[in-house]
């Protein structure tokens, strides 16, 4: 796996390097530290199979610097991490097309967690992010379709949970909790669990 990350802080930077060799202990690091170095990466038809991004690293000016590295990098998964960022440039970063804002405040568990989601197809929102950046009425229109299990359960999605962490959580058996994925796909019309979990992201489901 290869991997470009972006950030002008080098403990930072650092500490994310740590967290991934960990998850990733063949993967393959390009860093860099201004937006100007992110886009020179690119050229040659260099590819890489996730994107860490800092926000507010010199050159990137917000939402700018964020559309021209989807632009050229398409199809790659791309995450901003960013310790600032108000719920209407959150909004704005995933409408864009980026597959997650990652707190630079979160805890290295969840970090994990969100990384994986990420390159399994998903989309990653803190859960308390969800409902404040996307509109309610399409959030209202899909939460109407779910029980309340079903909720408990696609929240456990979008953070990543596997089914028998699930069933731990809420005293369930394992074939109950595949029932109620299957059930959450058919509703909201994912293919998968990863591709609910990006539906309920991009939603404000949860």
């Amino acid at each position: 796996m290869r991997v470009l990350l972006a950030d002008d802080h080098p403990l930072y930077l650092e500490a994310v390097h740590l967290r991934l060799q960990l998850l990733f202990p063949n993967a393959s690091f390009v860093d860099a530290i201004s937006l100007a170095e992110v886009l020179t990466a690119g050229d040659g038809g260099s590819s890489f199979d996730l994107i860490l991004s800092d926000l507010r690293m010199p050159g990137m000016n917000g939402i700018d610097g964020v559309t021209r590295i989807l632009a050229a990098f398409p199809g790659v998964p791309f995450a901003v991490m960013s310790g600032s960022a108000g719920n209407s440039e959150v909004r704005e970063i995933i409408q864009a097309g980026a597959r997650g804002f990652l707190p630079k405040t979160m805890r290295s568990g969840a970090f994990s967690a969100a990384v994986s989601l990420l390159l399994a197809g998903g989309t990653y929102l803190p859960t308390d992010l969800l409902q404040a950046v996307m509109a309610p009425d399409t959030r209202a229109d899909l939460l109407g379709a779910l029980t309340p299990r079903e909720r408990q359960v696609l929240v456990q999605l979008v953070s990543g949970a596997s089914n028998k962490e699930i069933g731990r959580k809420f005293d369930l058996a394992e074939v109950t909790v595949k029932l109620h994925v299957r059930q959450i796909l058919k509703k909201i019309g994912g293919r998968n669990r990863s591709e609910a979990a990006a539906i309920a992201a991009r939603a404000g489901l949860i």
